[in-house]
């Protein structure tokens, strides 16, 4: 994973260059962090490698935030943006370069647990966002991102996938105690002995009728009470976590 920081406060990128290490090496070993003091001279580098996330100050003289976002989102868009900026009332404006979330560098004393809690959402987003290669009824295979899948059932010795916006059917020769086992990292929860879903799908949980509201489809799962009490512990972390 390539990361860039970028702002002309040359103390500051000194410090978050710092706290931005020792929070990604908690996640991966996996990384490079590059720093930039302009806006131009980040550009110049994200030309010749494409950074996966940038760190950018929207104040910048020469070439302002917003200006390097544009000519970013015009070539590669699919790098994550965290903007870093001391004037709130810029967010909004920001909007038009899809950032990925936003840091308040006016706040030095919590400026290590923002960026702790921004780095948390980014990884738990790109392990969503990981490709999984499924296998239809006549065993040809697709790739299928992690966050497309809605939910899993077991099928007597198959695991069947149900897949966003797919009129296939995807199946996997596997129990779904392995099946909760490998989906653990992606946040993906038990709630039954037959049924694993994503998360993101949840609407809400009828505790009342333990049963689960998926969104984007018309559809119900029962909720076992034997998994109420950690389906419900699970999803408050999940929320809690994706805040």
């Amino acid at each position: 994973m390539k990361i860039a920081i970028c702002d002309d406060n040359e103390d500051l990128l000194k410090n978050m260059h710092f706290i931005l290490q020792n929070i990604f090496k908690q996640y991966t070993s996996y990384f490079e962090i590059f720093s930039f003091s302009s806006g131009n001279l980040l550009l110049k580098s994200h030309k010749e490698s494409n950074f996966d996330v940038i760190f950018l100050d929207i104040d910048m003289p020469e070439i302002n935030g917003f200006d390097v976002a544009k000519n970013i989102r015009m070539g590669y868009s699919g790098c994550r943006i965290i903007f870093i900026t001391s004037h709130s009332e810029l967010v909004y404006d920001s909007f038009d370069f899809q950032p990925f979330d936003f840091i308040r560098k006016d706040q030095p004393e919590t400026l290590d647990k923002s960026f702790a809690n921004v780095v948390r959402k980014l990884m738990r987003h790109m392990k969503q966002n990981e490709i999984m290669i499924l296998e239809d009824e006549f065993s040809k295979k697709y790739p299928i991102p992690i966050r497309n899948i809605i939910y899993l059932e077991s099928n007597k010795h198959y695991i069947n996938y149900y897949v966003l916006n797919e009129n296939k059917s995807f199946k996997d020769r596997c129990t779904i105690k392995e099946c909760e086992n490998r989906f653990e990292i992606y946040d993906f929860i038990r709630i039954h002995k037959s049924y694993i879903i994503n998360p993101v799908y949840i609407d809400f949980i009828d505790n009342r009728k333990d049963e689960i509201i998926l969104k984007h489809i018309n559809l119900k799962l029962p909720m076992s009470r034997n998994y109420k009490k950690i389906v419900n512990e699970k999803y408050t972390l999940y929320l809690r976590n994706t805040i």
